[in-house]
């Protein structure tokens, strides 16, 4: 890295650039990024002129070796999710905190997760350091004057729940929360408008054993229940007692402050407890927006033919987690807090 020195600069984007795994960083300085969503906070910080202009693109080398010199913040905290669950509001809720640091669904952790290692740039190793390292990079100050980071929690995409391995490899030390809310209220609400990952194609052979033509000829409707299924299954699948509380959709927004706040060991003030709850108040994705419970709405709109698709694909993973979460509760309340260091 020689002299480079990325203080308040911000890695947005990683990418693949003639044959080389590439960083695109943007001097941010210490602004945080409210939007519910990272993509959406980068955007809304390049439309400013100052940011917009000052960009610098090098080699993957250079992050790893800035971690070296400049580690930063790890994770606290990790949330899984199974998509229309109120995984925002949580990361929503966090942020509204100046001392802690709210990253939800990042591209370049999702590009490291899903899409560095097929390219055959990058092996495992590299991409556990590359993934500390970009998150180290944003969890850090580079203002005397800004408030301390006390805490960092990441949010990932719902498809990457089956990457849990290697999330655990990347920040060893970092709890996690897996939130699920019950399949008919998340079918419904992507029938009525569909993520992309939802659309056959997008993220490749998602279904296993399945061709890209069997899965375009597929019904939208079954083809969601199936791939929706998956996720489900997979958080079954990767649950760790040692480091995993398990959530309902159900349980928000009161859950946050009574088991997600001493899950992640984060002793914050009464004043950020206080902002906290003032959000809580509003929609997760849409602040400016009061939250209303929809669950009977959704489930009011349901066909029988989705229904059905709930019960086949999704339902039963859902109850697999509900008796997990059930027998997590019963179990001694302490036992996550022994468990990891």
């Amino acid at each position: 890295m020689g002299t480079l020195n990325f203080s308040g600069w911000r890695p947005i984007r990683i990418y693949i650039a003639k044959g080389r795994v590439m960083v695109d960083w943007a001097r941010l300085m210490d602004t945080p990024l409210l939007e519910p969503f990272f993509q959406h906070g980068v955007q809304s910080q390049l439309k400013l002129p100052f940011h917009l202009a000052f960009r610098r693109q090098t080699p993957l080398e250079d992050l790893l070796a800035w971690h070296e010199a400049s580690a930063g913040l790890s994770p606290t905290l990790v949330i899984f999710h199974v998509t229309r669950c109120g995984s925002t509001l949580i990361t929503q809720a966090l942020g509204q905190s100046p001392y802690h640091l709210q990253l939800s669904e990042p591209a370049p952790v999702d590009f490291l997760l899903r899409h560095a290692l097929p390219s055959g740039l990058l092996d495992e190793a590299q991409a556990v350091r590359a993934l500390r390292a970009w998150a180290g990079a944003w969890a850090q100050r580079c203002d005397s004057a800004s408030p301390t980071l006390q805490s960092c929690s990441i949010k990932l995409d719902a498809w990457n729940t089956d990457k849990a391995a290697l999330v655990a490899q990347a920040w060893p030390e970092a709890r996690w929360v897996f939130l699920a809310r019950e399949p008919l209220s998340v079918l419904v609400s992507q029938m009525r408008e569909r993520a992309f990952f939802l659309v056959p194609g997008t993220l490749g052979a998602c279904l296993d054993g399945l061709s890209i033509h069997e899965l375009a000829s597929m019904p939208a409707a079954l083809f969601c229940a199936r791939v929706l299924g998956d996720i489900y299954a997979a958080m079954a699948r990767e649950f760790v007692p040692e480091r995993t509380l398990l959530l309902d959709h159900a349980e928000l927004p009161a859950a946050i402050e009574t088991l997600v706040l001493p899950h992640m060991r984060w002793h914050c003030s009464e004043q950020d407890r206080d902002r906290m709850r003032e959000r809580c108040a509003m929609h997760g994705k849409h602040p400016y927006q009061a939250y209303l419970p929809d669950t009977e709405t959704k489930h009011s709109m349901a066909s029988d033919h989705l229904q059905s698709l709930a019960e086949q694909w999704i339902a039963p993973h859902y109850r697999k987690l509900q008796n997990l979460r059930h027998a997590q509760r019963a179990a001694a309340p302490n036992s996550l807090e022994e468990a990891l260091p």
